[in-house]
Formats: structure tokens, sequence, C-alpha cells
């Protein structure tokens, strides 16, 4: 067995100061920013990788959470990788009771995915596929609601939908997507246009058109550039002109 104390004293063991300036400032954490106050000892995502994979098997579900419930960012991250890893055998090995076992742990947990990076790391592999293998969930069409729910609990629901899409369900990033198009918050204007995109990306070309067609003059900005980025350039300017004449 590994415990989370040697798992973060191998990750402190890399700490780089000077990397760890440059992310408090790309992971906007001053005051009144989306990441503010949180902490980063300056390791990239390839070596808490490595961590993971020479840990993840070893490590038990109640370790990891100790490390998502950290407060330094990468420690988190690694919790939130090595809780993948474990969903993604329990979906190899179709262990339905392990899987609803770890789902129900990360959503608890949510407080501490509080970045985009620990969001779209972790929420796509973990949450949707769970949404995949048991459509009765509707934990997301809650948490995709502005009210009682954070930034990144609704960053969350949006992303999860990547799986569905790709298993032919749709709807529920066009469902979703529709609730933020009132957000205040710039993060999930994106993340509901990449899951657009996506949704064009797959070949649902008519069902993107049909979802701009009722909301384009609705749409902020830089979500329809997003939904948008796969088109001609004669069909994004169609789009975009449209908006612009709301």
């Amino acid at each position: 067995m590994i415990e989370a104390v040697e798992i973060e004293a191998t990750l402190q063991s890399m700490a780089d100061g000077h990397q760890a300036r440059q992310m408090l400032r790309f992971f906007k954490t001053a005051p009144g920013q989306y990441g503010e106050g949180d902490i980063f000892i300056g390791l990239r995502n390839p070596q808490v990788r490595m961590v993971v994979r020479e840990a993840w098997k070893e490590t038990p579900l109640a370790e990891a959470v100790k490390l998502v419930r950290s407060p330094l960012h990468e420690v988190r991250l690694c919790g939130l990788l090595i809780m993948v890893e474990q969903y993604l055998r329990a979906l190899r090995r179709k262990d339905a009771e392990e899987m609803a076992v770890i789902f129900d742990t990360y959503t608890a947990l949510h407080p501490y995915i509080n970045n985009w990076d620990l969001v779209d790391l972790s929420a796509i592999k973990i949450v949707g596929n769970h949404e995949v293998m048991n459509p009765d969930v509707v934990l997301m069409d809650d948490w995709i609601r502005p009210d009682g729910h954070t930034m990144w609990q609704q960053r969350i629901a949006m992303v999860s939908t990547w799986m569905l899409t790709r298993n032919g369900r749709t709807g529920k990033c066009l469902d979703r997507a529709e609730y933020l198009l009132s957000s205040p918050h710039d993060l999930l204007h994106k993340a509901a246009g990449w899951m657009l995109r996506e949704v064009w990306k797959m070949g649902y070309r008519e069902e993107i058109r049909g979802f701009l067609d009722v909301n384009v003059t609705r749409m902020p900005s830089v979500m329809l550039s997003y939904a948008c980025e796969q088109m001609t350039e004669d069909e994004r300017h169609v789009w975009q002109s449209r908006r612009k004449a709301r």
C-alpha cells in the first residue's frame, strides 16, 4: 500500500519555485480571480502523471481522497488522476459497484476540484463514463443549474458531455450548453463552446446548426467562437454576423 504522505513527499521533492510563480499567474490566483488563494509547487502535468503511473495501483481510494483534499494544486491533481485510473480499471472490469463508489467519492469532493485543469483532466473520464454507463444518473443535470452550484460544478457537468457525445447522446450537451448562455463566467462559456465543437466534430452538424439557429443571438462571443471553430470560414461568418445583428 502507498500512503498519501509518501506520494506528497515525492511530489514535493520535485518542487520548482520559479515554475510555481509562473503557474500562480497562469491559473489566475490573485484576489478576485477564479483561482484565488490556490497554492502551487511548480510541477508540470507530465511530472504529476509520472508519479500517478507509479502509484495508482497500490494507492487505496481513501489515500487518493487525502491527496484531493490537499491545499496544494498539484497534489490535488495527482489524487484526481489516481481516481481516474482506478475508475477506468473498474470500467474495464465492468465492476459497477466500484465505479459507483468512485463516482460518488469524486462528486463529494467537488469543493476541492476547483480549477479548470482539475475539472477537465478528471470529469470527462469519471463523470462522463459514468453517465454513459448509467443513463439514469441525473446528478449533472442538476449541477448545470446555477442555483446553489459553483462554477466548477457547472463546468464538471458541461465537460462530462464529451463522453456522452462520443456515444451518440448529443442532447445532454445541447441542453446543458443552453443553461450557460446567460452565465457571467467566461470559463463556462469556453467549456460550453468546446463541447458544442465536439458535437460538430463528431458529425452532428445539423444538431449544432439547430442549436445556433435558436440561440446564436444570446450566445457569448467566446462560446460561439469555440463552437464554430471547425466550420468553414463562410459558415463561421454567417453565424457571427447573425450574433452581431442582435
